[in-house]
């Protein structure tokens, strides 16, 4: 399995759509109040599901990531426990099915790398296979680590126990910068719905109000600017917000 690609199941998909149809209802209506402009706006459907892709991408290798902290760890106790490096991993698998459950990737993952060892292939390239189909960069540094420990013959007891302690420590360092940066992007989200509870409250105040800007052509053009800038504005927001760690 590739985690650089992702197919959205049909639950999701008719999720997404619900949303888009939501999403472009609100757009026709502030904008443009034209049944015929909602309809344009959803033909969009296709660059939203790509957007959506994307974020379900960096979303399933954080929860890789988060999860290879947890199997690094049970790796290390399982080798302080006596057993052998490949033994360790295999154990491993049955702690992270108790832990995580059967279908989540890393226990498949660890599964797939049991089932090599019993075909006699080699660990260190299930392991940077892994990292290789993973895309995450702490899951290639721990097989880049124990490929080149397995070959310069170093004690692999101590030298995964020690990178396992570094992994676990740098992965829990970056979840609490994600911490900080996801209320920023919280407040990112707030500020980009204010500007329609602002028309909501002038047009419940003052009606009529803006009709000037919805049934004329230069009115259309002055609200075809303002959804220009607001768009423009949000791609900017989340740009800002993007911060990777």
């Amino acid at each position: 399995m590739k985690y650089d690609i992702y197919s959205f199941n049909q639950k999701e998909k008719v999720f997404l759509s619900i949303v888009w149809i939501g999403i472009s209802g609100v757009l026709a209506y502030f904008f443009y109040r034209s049944w015929i402009i909602w309809g344009v706006i959803v033909l969009f459907f296709p660059f939203f599901v790509k957007w959506q892709r994307k974020v379900a991408v960096k979303r399933r290798k954080w929860e890789l990531t988060l999860a290879f902290r947890e199997a690094v760890v049970m790796v290390a106790a399982n080798l302080q426990a006596g057993n052998s490096v490949e033994n360790a991993f295999r154990r491993t698998y049955g702690d992270l099915k108790n832990l995580l459950g059967e279908e989540a990737d890393m226990t498949k993952e660890f599964l797939l790398i049991g089932r090599g060892l019993d075909n006699n292939l080699i660990l260190e390239k299930l392991l940077l296979d892994l990292g290789v189909r993973s895309g995450v960069e702490d899951i290639m540094d721990f097989a880049d680590i124990f490929a080149v420990a397995k070959r310069s013959g170093g004690n692999l007891r101590e030298i995964i126990t020690d990178t396992a302690e570094v992994i676990s420590e740098k992965i829990e360092m970056k979840r609490s910068l994600r911490i900080l940066i996801s209320e920023k992007q919280f407040e990112q989200k707030i500020m980009s719905v204010i500007p329609f509870f602002i028309l909501i409250y002038i047009g419940f105040t003052s009606p009529g109000y803006f009709d000037s800007l919805y049934h004329t052509l230069s009115g259309m053009g002055i609200m075809t600017a303002c959804l220009t800038g607001y768009i423009l504005a949000l791609i900017w927001g989340m740009k800002i917000t993007a911060i990777e760690v």
